[in-house]
């Protein structure tokens, strides 16, 4: 045998795999397949209907960007609301550029008729929660400083949301662990105005046994180091969080939730939660889809009823 023999050397092996599409070793290594491609609805065809888009940078030091959606004309005002958003899947994978998120955020913003910022957080398990929620308040920050750096500064005025954008109307939605995010950025923002559960199966999650497991493996990777699924930030609704929640001056929120998503119970939970602090809450359910079926079904007719009910909550509170 050759002097570089190797044997007994134990090869580092796979200790996590998500989905197939990340692999975590037992060295803790990690090795990333790319994103799936997940193709975009026939809608993209309809590019005449469509507005136009671009990508910008919002953190420069850590890479982080942002994608951001003109509705197409004409507009219903001259300055229109901004609806900053969080995507999906499990706070590991995806992108604004996923073209699922990419064609969900094109139609909703012609649908709307609001100005989208698609937001690029960091992914676990390279970066564990909260990088996600810090880079969802440095992308609300960034948007914010539009309306004091038209003057120059050491913001970059965007050029879309200087001419097109109503500042004091920003609302924030996500979509599975990009609902989670918001909900953490809305905290943040109702503890900022204050200033100046978790693992056991619930019915819902128990129906589906797969989806929960990979779910499990997401979480293990996201949340801190040896925390688990009763971590504030995974469950909201935990013992002595009511108090919380009670002090915290949240907005009006709309929920749509899937009657077949495995989170059903969780989700409810959380909106009998808000109600009973006295937040204003609306829920739109729809009793036949599951899991991520506005993103993943975008023009189906309970989607678009779904991009209806916000068109409504956005409207009615701008």
């Amino acid at each position: 045998m050759g002097d570089n023999c190797e044997c007994g050397t134990e090869q580092p092996r796979v200790v996590a795999d998500l989905c197939g599409l990340i692999k975590v070793y037992s060295d803790g290594s990690i090795v990333r397949a790319g994103e799936p491609y997940l193709p975009p609805p026939k809608s993209e065809e309809n590019n005449d209907k469509l507005g136009p888009y671009k990508d910008v940078v919002y953190n420069a030091e850590l890479g982080l960007w942002a994608r951001i959606y003109l509705p197409p004309p004409p507009h219903k005002k001259t300055r229109l609301p901004v609806l900053l958003f969080f995507h999906a899947s499990g706070f590991c994978s995806l992108s604004p550029a996923t073209p699922v998120v990419h064609s969900m955020c094109l139609l909703w913003a012609a649908r709307l008729g609001v100005i989208i910022v698609s937001v690029k957080y960091r992914l676990a398990p390279e970066n564990r929660l909260p990088a996600a929620y810090e880079d969802s308040i440095a992308a609300l920050q960034w948007v914010l400083a539009m309306k004091t750096e038209a003057g120059g500064g050491a913001v970059a005025v965007d050029p879309w949301l200087h001419s097109h954008a109503d500042l004091s109307n920003i609302f924030v939605a996500g979509e599975s662990a990009g609902g989670n995010v918001a909900h953490h950025l809305g905290c943040w923002v109702a503890a900022q105005d204050a200033k100046n559960a978790g693992a056991d199966r619930t019915p819902s999650e128990a129906r589906d046994p797969g989806l929960m497991e990979q779910a499990d493996i997401m979480w293990r990777y996201a949340l801190p180091v040896g925390s688990n699924r009763d971590h504030p930030f995974c469950n909201p609704v935990g013992e002595g969080r009511e108090s919380a929640v009670s002090t915290l001056a949240l907005p009006p929120m709309l929920f749509v939730i899937a009657g077949l998503d495995a989170l059903l119970d969780r989700l409810l939970q959380y909106c009998e939660l808000l109600k009973k602090c006295g937040k204003q809450v609306e829920v739109a359910m729809f009793d036949e889809d599951d899991h991520g079926f506005t993103l993943f079904n975008a023009e189906s007719d309970n989607s678009l009823e779904a991009i209806r009910r916000f068109s409504d909550f956005i409207w009615n509170k701008s």
